[in-house]
């Protein structure tokens, strides 16, 4: 029987400040052809709150969603079943994030753990104010009532609503030995190390990656082997490259490199990076400049060469590869456009092939079953 994939796409559909108006319905189910590159909606999951973002399991038959709200001191995430056939979500269960604004979710290289990233715009000292929560995965998908929790404190938080630290992600190394968190709000790549499998898990602290001040750490990625770690900076408009230290989860600062032509001055923000499945090509999103950049990356890791496509749309928020790894899809938050690229494997160079018109997009992630 022929593969099916699909294209899962958070949005949102609750208002948040100082953004556009959330015109989502929740998280859409879309048909992707792998050869041509284009989109079908299929389905919608209604019944979820500002769904930003999205991870699927490594089976492809769970979906996990955060709900990225604010005016509440805890965001929520959900577990859903993903249909085979259809690809329609079927909810399964929900808990409590332990801090505000949940905005990235993520499991560990065995499926058993998710994580939790809370951006937190609380006031200080407002409970429970967690920046990474930790999750057991049940046998049927659904989550666990947290395991653990940890709260970054700082001083260093850049953001005029900022109180302390502005976790933006959570992701467990390739080899499953430590948990990589990027804090916006501190300038830092905190590091934890997670424990052998069947162990309690404690999120027991590591060392850390310090950029320089007013970076804005928000999303990273690691190598194919594990030995480099790419950070994107929000705040800074750069791309940081660190070397990664497998035995200490030590980071050492090699590169940080601008997203952005010489001579730009406009108001922008970076957003999202992915790695070419050949590990070639990074690239990354401009908000404001809307656009995707591109490095070649040298056999040592570093990056050169940058290019820069337009992103088709305002506001990219996410991209990602297909299964397939030939296109490369971005989805313009404000633009209420998703984008697919077709990727030179040569060049690295991206040529749009489609244009799926869809409200408030904010997260895509993929199965194939």
């Amino acid at each position: 029987m022929p593969a099916k994939t699909f294209a899962f796409v958070g949005t949102l559909n609750r208002a948040m400040p100082d953004l556009p108006p959330a015109k989502g319905a929740g998280i859409a189910t879309f048909r992707f052809d792998e050869e041509s590159g284009r989109m079908t909606l299929a389905s919608t999951f209604e019944g979820v709150d500002n769904p930003s973002f999205l991870a699927v399991d490594a089976a492809g038959r769970h979906l996990y969603a955060t709900s990225e709200l604010t005016g509440r001191n805890e965001g929520l995430i959900t577990a859903f079943d993903i249909d085979p056939e259809t690809g329609a979500l079927d909810y399964i269960n929900m808990r409590p994030t332990l801090g505000s604004v949940a905005c990235h979710v993520s499991l560990d290289q065995t499926g058993r753990y998710l994580f939790a990233a809370n951006f937190t715009v609380a006031p200080e000292g407002a409970r429970p104010g967690k920046a990474v929560t930790a999750y057991q995965v049940r046998d049927d998908g659904g989550i666990s009532p947290p395991l653990a929790t940890v709260a970054h404190e700082g001083v260093a938080a850049v953001l005029p609503v900022a109180t302390r630290s502005h976790a933006h992600l959570a992701l467990a190394s390739p080899d499953n030995r430590h948990l990589l968190v990027a804090d916006l709000g501190i300038d830092r790549v905190m590091a934890y190390r997670l424990p052998p499998a069947g162990e309690t898990l404690e999120l027991a602290a590591a060392p850390f990656g310090a950029l320089p001040p007013g970076s804005g750490p928000r999303h990273l990625l690691f190598n194919a082997n594990g030995t480099i770690v790419y950070v994107i900076n929000e705040l800074g408009n750069t791309m940081a490259v660190f070397d990664y230290d497998a035995e200490t989860a030590g980071l050492a600062l090699r590169q940080v490199i601008s997203t952005l032509p010489d001579g730009y001055t406009a108001t922008s923000y970076c957003a999202e990076l992915a790695l070419s499945p050949d590990g070639r090509f990074l690239y990354g999103t401009n908000r404001g400049h809307d656009s995707i950049v591109r490095f070649a990356v040298a056999p040592d890791g570093t990056l050169s060469l940058p290019d820069w496509t337009s992103t088709g749309g305002h506001w990219p928020r996410n991209l990602t590869f297909d299964p397939s790894g030939r296109f490369l899809l971005v989805a313009n938050q404000h633009g209420d456009n998703i984008v697919i690229f077709r990727q030179d494997p040569v060049t690295g160079g991206l040529s749009q092939v489609d244009e799926v018109r869809h409200p408030t997009p904010m997260r895509l992630v993929f199965t194939r079953l």
